[in-house]
């Protein structure tokens, strides 16, 4: 399966000092409740977060969301990480489900007191996990 990084490109504007950090404790927000309703009014019509405009993009959000809720899930819980791909090292916020379950995870760049970019992780080190349940027909331990 092809792994594939996704980008969330900030409005430089709005993305410096305290709305920088407004920015990233309310796109955590929304990952947390899952909401995409929470992020929207923070995204411009003119702007795109992964070559997509704003609608399609909270579509997305609100699609990998909605594959959460449909598995019974409400809300996640934030768990800093690093990552351990293309951004080797770098802070990542991990969202977890209430049965301890990686969701996804987000990495936000800063630099010069602003926020450059906010893109999902796929390689984090919150992600290592096997399932149990397909690994118990293995004979690891036999």
């Amino acid at each position: 399966m092809k792994s594939e990084l996704i980008k969330l490109k900030i409005n430089k504007k709005s993305s410096v000092g305290k709305d920088a950090e407004m920015i990233k404790n309310t796109f955590i927000r929304a990952c947390k409740q899952l909401d995409a309703s929470i992020f929207e009014p923070l995204i411009q019509e003119e702007q795109y977060f992964q070559d997509l405009d704003k609608y399609r993009f909270l579509q997305s959000l609100k699609d990998e969301f909605d594959s959460w809720k449909e598995k019974g899930f409400t809300k996640t819980t934030t768990i800093k990480g690093s990552c351990e791909g293309c951004h080797c090292g770098d802070k990542v916020y991990q969202f977890y489900t209430n049965k301890l379950t990686p969701a996804f995870a987000y990495i936000t760049h800063k630099g010069n007191n602003e926020i450059e970019d906010v893109f999902m992780c796929n390689l984090s080190s919150g992600m290592r996990t096997a399932n149990m349940g397909v690994l118990q027909n293995y004979d690891f331990w036999k």
